[in-house]
C-alpha cells in the first residue's frame, strides 16, 4: 500500500512517519497502527509489537500480528480478558504475571480500533 503518514506507539512513545524523512529503527509495543494513504483513506491495525524500520521511502513492519477491526471479535477480546484477569490474579510467578498482562494489554488494542 502507498502511505504517505503512518502513526504507531514504540517502546519510547508514540512516534509519527511521513515518507521521505530520515531513517528510524524501533521496537513497536502492542497498540493501534495508522496508516493514512496516498489517497487520503485511513487504514487501521492492531499491532502485536515488532519492529518498525523506514529508510526514509519505505516503512517496514515486522510483527507476530496485524489485525484490521473487521478481523476481531470485540466479545471473544473481552471474554480473553476477563480469562487473562482471573489468571493474573492467581500467577504463581512474575513469567505468568507477565503473560497474563500481555494477553489483556493486547485484546485491550483490538477492542479499542474496533471502537474508533
Amino acid at each position: 500500500m502507498k502511505a504517505k503518514y503512518a502513526e504507531f506507539t514504540t517502546v519510547e512513545g508514540g512516534m509519527g512517519v511521513l515518507t521521505n524523512r530520515l531513517p528510524i529503527v524501533a521496537k513497536l509495543k502492542v497498540s493501534p497502527l495508522i496508516i493514512k494513504t496516498e489517497d487520503e483513506k485511513e487504514e487501521l491495525f492492531a499491532i502485536h509489537g515488532g519492529i518498525v524500520e523506514m529508510d526514509g521511502k519505505e516503512m517496514v513492519i515486522l510483527t507476530t500480528a496485524a489485525e484490521r477491526p473487521e478481523e476481531i471479535d470485540v466479545e471473544t477480546a473481552m471474554k480473553s480478558i476477563e480469562a487473562a484477569k482471573a489468571k493474573l490474579s492467581h500467577a504463581a510467578n512474575t513469567a505468568e504475571k507477565a503473560k497474563a498482562q500481555a494477553e489483556i494489554e493486547k485484546n485491550m488494542v483490538r477492542i479499542s480500533i474496533v471502537k474508533k
